[in-house]
């Protein structure tokens, strides 16, 4: 199963692509992550619809493709065809009764990937992560292709030289981080504190600044930087300590961010978490300008 840390990934994966649920019932699991695609639709599983399906995939641009094998396995497997013909390339995801498994043997192997009638928001989150994670990869190797083809790419050995070179350097950013923001959730927030997170930002700004293929986040870290250097504690009202939250959440992703690339290599694109970075200082940014917020409702108490 993939961890809870990635599926954080979900919403930037999904970006750009469009899904498609086949059933008759609906699921509140699905709704919860309908806002992932740029759009997500459902259909009814009959007969009207079979012959509409062609017309739906080709006017909404669907990516994925979820089937509802629970009531109608035949009727199911009409959709399926349907897809298939229309473009194989479409991901299927069936979901199925775990009783129905022998008859649908042959089907199995034909699926891009199964959930089971009691399955969880987190085992659907896997299953759209997987498949987009493809999606994307195939992607990214269009696009260096094209480069390589242009010239404009230099050995990717050249990107690998440079995580084993920057390894060490960000651990050690990291443990520090992780110190000081044990610091922070347990109520210590003080202008030190807040120059110290500032120094470890400039720090890994300047480690991705050694790199042109990771030089595009080098502004939000060093916008991060400057910004928790503006940070007047003695003007924060009660109602606004909830936005170190958002301190806080931003520290354990760049942790995350930072493991995961340099350490576990898991992806190499500093794009995976740029835009979720950025939202993430909106939100405190926003939240501490904020004159208005009501009650205090932060999960840290800080003094």
């Amino acid at each position: 199963m993939i961890t809870k840390q990635h599926s954080h990934y979900l919403k930037f994966l999904a970006q750009g692509h469009n899904s498609l649920l086949l059933s008759n019932s609906s699921f509140k699991q699905f709704n919860e992550l309908i806002g992932q695609f740029d759009l997500s639709i459902q259909r009814a599983i009959n007969e009207d619809e079979v012959d509409n399906l062609t017309l739906t995939l080709m006017q909404n641009s669907i990516d994925i493709v979820i089937i509802d094998f629970t009531q109608d396995i035949e009727l199911a497997k009409k959709f399926q065809n349907r897809v298939k013909n229309y473009n194989d390339r479409i991901v299927v995801i069936g979901l199925l009764k775990k009783e129905n498994i022998t008859e649908l043997v042959d089907t199995l192997d034909t699926l891009d990937g199964i959930l089971f009638e009691d399955f969880s928001t987190q085992e659907l989150k896997d299953k759209l992560f997987v498949n987009l994670s493809i999606f994307y990869t195939i992607k990214s190797i269009t696009v260096r292709d094209m480069k390589i083809d242009s010239g404009n790419v230099k050995s990717s050995d050249e990107l690998d030289n440079f995580f084993d070179t920057y390894e060490g350097s960000t651990l050690f950013v990291v443990d520090e981080l992780i110190e000081l923001n044990k610091q922070l959730k347990a109520g210590d927030l003080s202008a030190e504190i807040l120059n110290d997170v500032s120094l470890k930002m400039k720090e890994l700004a300047e480690i991705f600044s050694k790199n042109e293929d990771t030089a595009d986040v080098v502004d939000v870290f060093s916008e991060f930087e400057q910004y928790l250097k503006t940070i007047d504690l003695s003007t924060i009202t009660p109602s606004s300590l909830h936005a170190f939250n958002y301190l806080c959440a931003m520290i354990d992703d760049t942790n995350t961010y930072m493991m995961e690339m340099f350490v576990e290599r898991v992806f190499r694109d500093v794009y995976i978490f740029q835009h979720s970075f950025e939202n993430n200082l909106k939100f405190m940014i926003d939240a501490l300008a904020s004159d208005n917020q009501g009650e205090d409702d932060s999960e840290l108490e800080f003094f």
